[in-house]
């Protein structure tokens, strides 16, 4: 028997199982009232900071529930200083931008007029590869199509997309010379590395401007895309001016 109620209750009393649900009532009551003062912002995304809050409270709240010995009494009270400490931080956040970055970080540029700037990739600790892949996800097919991609402080990341688009590299895994060359852009190549793309005649043969890489490919565009033509001063290079800053 004693073996059963071990496995069952631990060393509490049977009693105890009577208690759980108005314990587990008054906690949830408790944790909505707290998620209700800290605001929108907790609810609407996981920073740092809010999952840090998250963690807390889940500790706050686990143990009153399934300990026997544990008043209610102690989860308030650090549900109330979670409240506060949350409420501080983030008015101090608002007042001071330097306080707001330390706690939460800041925005990261990863793409700039279509190409990719490698060395925020790697502050990142973020591939080429899984870039691409948020990429594909958002629908988009070329870097041709973006102005601006950033990597937000809570992780996700945000898409400024070209008004026109012009042609870019391709954000396909699967893309082989022969195919690129059949249906890129013609008179157009990107670099493979970073995506800055240049119109030329024929494959370049120098290094890239930007990473110094030296693999060129053809450049693409989705169908119907405005396409400048050749002649065009500003046609020459479409981002020499983004490779150079």
């Amino acid at each position: 028997m004693e073996f059963v109620q071990r496995l069952l209750v631990g060393d509490g009393p049977w009693a105890f199982l009577v208690e759980l649900a108005p314990r587990a009532v008054i906690v949830y009551g408790l944790l909505l009232v707290a998620m209700r003062l800290m605001g929108k912002r907790v609810a609407a995304q996981l920073s740092i900071t809010e999952l840090a809050v998250v963690l807390m409270l889940g500790a706050a709240i686990g143990v009153p529930i399934q300990v026997s010995s544990q008043g209610v009494l102690p989860a308030v009270v650090v549900l109330c200083a979670v409240v506060v400490l949350q409420r501080l931080t983030g008015k101090a956040g608002l007042r001071w931008r330097r306080f707001e970055v330390l706690q939460q970080g800041d925005v990261t540029i990863l793409i700039k007029d279509g190409r990719m700037l490698l060395d925020q990739l790697k502050v990142c600790d973020m591939s080429r590869e899984m870039l691409a892949s948020e990429l594909r996800a958002a629908q988009v097919a070329h870097l041709g199509q973006l102005r601006r991609v950033y990597l937000e402080a809570s992780g996700s990341i945000s898409i400024v997309r070209r008004r026109d688009e012009r042609p870019g590299l391709t954000v396909r895994p699967d893309m082989e010379r022969s195919l690129l060359d059949a249906i890129g852009a013609d008179g157009y190549f990107s670099c493979w590395n970073c995506g800055v793309t240049v119109a030329a005649d024929q494959r370049p043969s120098h290094p890239c401007t930007a990473c110094r890489a030296s693999r060129w490919e053809s450049a693409v565009t989705l169908p119907n895309a405005p396409i400048r033509n050749k002649g065009e001063p500003s046609a020459q290079t479409l981002d020499m001016s983004a490779a150079r800053s």
